[in-house]
């Protein structure tokens, strides 16, 4: 009965994206109900623990491309153990699926959605992947771009020939008159590198529309066709056995004229649907979405509890607030983050980079209320996480840059953006003591965090600034390859100082994994507090666990010098006696005046019984 009214449901939800649709509803019907006979038992068994693990304080995920961290899938595989040492129990693998010839955006320009790429191998040799991973308790996250395909996919190249059937599948026209009128509202994406939001294909003498580049032709989803060949790739995958579909750029994904063609209204009604199939077919399979655009905006996509859509989302604003709390060493812009309530089954991913640059979307009515105009304080951090502001520690690039409004966002490493790349370089020893001390702040900040934390493969060794890519002229002029290095395996085998400092930034990073899987031995994280005190180079967060009612406090020090933290302030929190540090094991007394924290140090404390 739980089955029927769920197929109700989806069938009144497609009927309101798609009225007088039968024919393609009944197809969709048909997908799902061959879909559900033919689940393998594996998959069934599977389906019977569904999603929880999302909100598992042991799952810590790492993101990765899989050509750059081990050459190939076979390769990946070979890693496997020491993903398993260090604490990994998910892996996001960067698009793997066939991409274009040439220019591809890293991948993301699909070929062809049932294929992984032929330099990674092949679609047996991945099945095999998954289900190795899964035996070694290491769930899978893949890449699916929803938005758009290659122009050399097989649609495309049918609608180059000029079959219209397929044509449909795009946004295509035969003059530039519909284009026009779009380009009044819509706002270009790469306006630099990749300026409009339409291209002109000689091949069959038609404008198309391309949001990002000339060759990502987007996918029209005001053709039911096409949903529903989205749907059938999606359950494609859910039944390899991937355990997290991250749907790619999903705020673009409807298109109306006279609108931005962002955010509109059928877009959450897709994820919606999407999320209604894979609780009717693969309940094991989660969906992540992402959607980089204001906080406020971005939970939106959790959905509600009349209508759920993705399962998981990025905290791009937090992300934001870690670089900015460290370049300014004021922890207010971290603390006094909105809290957004989402609905329950939803969880956050909290990481200190990804693949993608930084762009700082900060909360201006907040960064006002804490005394910065919000113009000079964006143009303050580009400059700051470039490296060209007096007194700051990072070494990095701009991406994107406007020189009419001097707009931009910055690029670089982990390791690189917190100064361990200008200390090696001046051969400054305290500065390289500091450098490791945030690189290890950071980490704590997204790992021992409500959410599921995601680490950026080469982070946990130090990896620094990849430079080696302003010789490549296919991706000369996208200075996000700054920080996509090849993962140097050569740096565990040496005997030298870059091989000790690497062990340093792993065996911290792991100490921090250890960590939160000892808090989830008292249950999951079910609430976070912000503790205000009057120290503002301080952030103190206390974790609520649930069912066993346990609580910590982690106290964060963004400054590089020692700061006090007033027991008083601590004591309107009820909190008095002792405090017992997780990390180091000492005893911290609430009954002096004050406590002492270390350059950039992490407390994670306890209450004394």
């Amino acid at each position: 009965m739980k089955s029927k009214l769920s197929l109700d449901k989806l069938k009144h939800k497609y009927g309101l994206l798609y009225p007088n649709s039968e024919e393609s509803l009944q197809e969709l019907v048909n997908c799902i109900e061959m879909f559900q006979n033919n689940r393998s038992a594996a998959m069934l068994t599977r389906d019977k623990e569904g999603y929880q693990w999302l909100y598992d304080s042991n799952t810590v995920g790492m993101m990765m491309y899989v050509d750059l961290f081990a050459d190939d899938v076979k390769g990946l595989m070979s890693k496997g153990e020491y993903l398993k040492e260090l604490g990994i129990t998910l892996i996001h693998l960067m698009p793997l699926m066939q991409s274009r010839q040439g220019e591809n955006d890293g991948g993301y320009a699909v070929r062809n959605y049932r294929q992984v790429d032929e330099k990674l191998g092949d679609m047996e040799v991945f099945k095999k992947a998954v289900k190795y991973f899964h035996e070694l308790g290491i769930r899978v996250c893949i890449d699916y771009v929803i938005n758009h395909t290659s122009d050399d996919h097989e649609w495309a190249l049918k609608a180059k020939e000029g079959d219209g059937f397929y044509q449909r599948y795009y946004y295509m026209y035969e003059s530039d008159e519909s284009p026009k009128a779009y380009e009044k509202t819509l706002i270009e994406v790469f306006p630099e590198v990749a300026p409009g939001n339409f291209t002109y294909v000689k091949e069959c003498n038609r404008w198309v529309m391309t949001t990002f580049y000339p060759f990502q032709w987007d996918l029209n989803y005001g053709n039911p066709v096409v949903f529903n060949e989205m749907v059938k790739i999606m359950l494609y995958y859910a039944e390899i056995g991937i355990d997290l579909i991250r749907l790619d750029a999903i705020p673009y994904i409807w298109k109306a004229l006279g609108t931005d063609c962002r955010n509109q209204p059928e877009a959450h009604l897709i994820l919606s649907l999407f999320r209604d199939i894979l609780e009717l077919c693969a309940p094991a399979t989660a969906i992540l979405g992402e959607a980089i655009i204001a906080p406020d905006q971005i939970v939106t996509y959790f959905g509600d509890q009349k209508g759920k859509e993705c399962h998981v989302l990025y905290n791009a604003s937090y992300m934001v607030e870690i670089w900015n709390s460290l370049a300014t060493r004021d922890a207010r812009h971290l603390t006094h983050m909105t809290d957004y309530p989402i609905p329950d089954q939803s969880v956050w991913i909290n990481y200190a980079r990804c693949h993608d640059d930084i762009g700082w979307g900060l909360d201006e009515q907040k960064t006002r209320f804490l005394g910065f105009d919000p113009l000079q304080h964006k143009h303050f951090l580009i400059q700051f996480y470039q490296g060209n502001f007096e007194g700051s520690f990072a070494t990095g690039e701009l991406y994107e840059f406007n020189p009419k409004t001097m707009d931009a966002r910055n690029s670089g490493t982990l390791a690189s953006l917190a100064g361990l790349e200008r200390a090696l370089k001046n051969k400054d020893r305290y500065q390289l003591e500091l450098a490791l001390k945030r690189i290890y702040l950071i980490h704590a900040l997204f790992i021992l965090k409500k959410g599921i934390p995601m680490l950026y493969s080469g982070d946990e060794i130090g990896q620094t600034n990849d430079y080696t890519y302003h010789e490549n002229d296919k991706i000369q002029h996208d200075s996000r390859w700054l920080h996509r290095p090849k993962m140097n395996w050569e740096i565990v085998k040496q005997d030298n100082a870059s091989k000790n400092i690497a062990e340093m930034i792993t065996q911290g990073v792991a100490e921090l994994i250890n960590i939160r899987k000892k808090l989830g031995q008292e249950g999951y994280i079910h609430h976070e507090t912000v503790i205000h005190q009057r120290n503002n180079h301080v952030a103190i967060v206390e974790l609520s666990m649930a069912p066993s009612l346990v609580k910590y406090q982690i106290f964060f020090n963004f400054s590089e010098h020692q700061q006090w933290v007033f027991t008083e302030d601590l004591r309107r929190y009820k909190l008095e006696g002792w405090l017992i540090e997780q990390i180091q094991g000492k005893r911290i007394s609430l009954d002096k005046e004050k406590v002492l924290l270390g350059p950039y140090e992490v407390f994670v404390t306890k209450r004394e019984i």
